[in-house]
């Protein structure tokens, strides 16, 4: 059956660019969606491993995605249709991957048309996505590692002293654990993400260090950081709460995720999993599941914001993620973070993204 389709006044996709920002170990790669109007909007996809050789070149791979593969696709279409645009390109990319460079690319592109979506009627993403659950969700400075004991402690002072309550360390050491805990008490909600830097026996051990010291959460605390099984051993063994996520991609990825009934934070990584979107999607499955949702993301640009819209859209959000470097170490952009108040991240304002000026 053939269906004509109704004719409108819509704008349409005139062209996708990719720009790969680069500050050496911080690389960001945007994507910019312009339509037929002249107006454009900004997304961000996945940033790669750095490279302290090749800056910037560990960015490429998914841009070429982005420029070779998704945008002959889709200049000349609706640019409203981001729905209809998502399902068709994933469909169209199964064989190139379901996991990976592919999804990553498409996030890009997929946080550029709702954030153009938003400013051509005037609302935030967070209104388009139904309006937020939340008057407020509490923040933790998230430190990159630093492996030196005195520089985590100035650090999460900083954070502390800007009136976050939480910080996230990625170190594999208790000592800086135990530090953070002498020195600021209970009230400081302490993460930690290993990125799978341990064995299962050798994470089980940690967990329970952890575990005696009040820590809200345990990250990826084995490798594969997708072993769903070995994270499973390390809740049951340790006691200590798992957080994980930023490493799975499809919906199926996140089911079997959360079918083991391994962890308390689920962690979305809105450049990888196919953007806004997707992200919808998975947060749906945390609500099924009823597991607490805190949207995952190191860099303070399109993707925070991202971030941002789909977490306050959704009632089991429980933390958000602040990116946190050192004094005079920069991002590739210089995007402002969001309004915070008493350690709470505020509801974003403004058309789109609500990226600030």
């Amino acid at each position: 059956m053939t269906v004509q389709r109704r004719e409108c006044n819509v704008s349409q996709i005139s062209a996708v660019q990719t720009t790969i920002l680069d500050s050496t170990r911080l690389t960001q790669t945007f994507v910019t969606v312009t339509d037929s109007d002249g107006r454009s909007g900004v997304g961000e996809t996945w940033w790669g491993i750095p490279d302290r050789e090749r800056p910037g070149a560990e960015a490429r791979a998914i841009a070429s995605v982005v420029d070779d593969i998704l945008a002959p696709r889709v200049v000349g279409r609706e640019a409203g249709e981001i729905g209809r645009l998502w399902f068709e390109l994933w469909d169209y990319g199964y064989r190139y991957a379901d996991q990976g460079i592919y999804p990553m690319a498409l996030s890009g592109l997929d946080i550029a048309l709702w954030d153009l979506l938003g400013k051509t009627l005037g609302v935030s993403v967070l209104q388009l996505l139904g309006g937020s659950r939340h008057d407020a969700v509490p923040a933790y400075a998230s430190l990159p590692p630093l492996r030196d004991p005195e520089l985590v402690v100035s650090e999460t002072q900083r954070a502390v002293d800007a009136g976050i309550g939480g910080v996230k360390l990625h170190e594999v050491t208790i000592d800086h654990v135990e530090r953070l805990r002498r020195r600021f008490g209970d009230e400081l909600a302490i993460m930690v993400d290993v990125n799978g830097h341990f064995d299962p026996i050798e994470a089980v051990d940690f967990g329970r260090q952890l575990a005696d010291l009040g820590v809200t959460w345990f990250e990826e605390p084995v490798r594969p950081m997708r072993d769903h099984r070995a994270m499973r051993r390390v809740q049951r063994q340790s006691g200590v709460d798992i957080a994980a996520g930023e490493n799975e991609y499809t919906l199926e990825d996140f089911e079997r995720l959360l079918s083991t009934e391994a962890i308390t934070y689920l962690q979305p990584e809105v450049t990888k999993i196919g953007g806004i979107t997707a992200a919808q999607r998975v947060a749906t499955l945390a609500e099924m599941h009823n597991v607490a949702l805190s949207p995952h993301n190191f860099r303070p640009g399109p993707s925070l914001y991202a971030s941002l819209a789909y977490g306050f859209a959704s009632s089991v959000t429980r933390w958000f993620e602040i990116p946190w470097v050192a004094d005079g170490v920069r991002f590739a952009s210089d995007t402002p973070l969001p309004t915070m108040e008493d350690g709470h991240v505020l509801v974003p304002e403004g058309p789109g993204l609500s990226v600030p000026d």
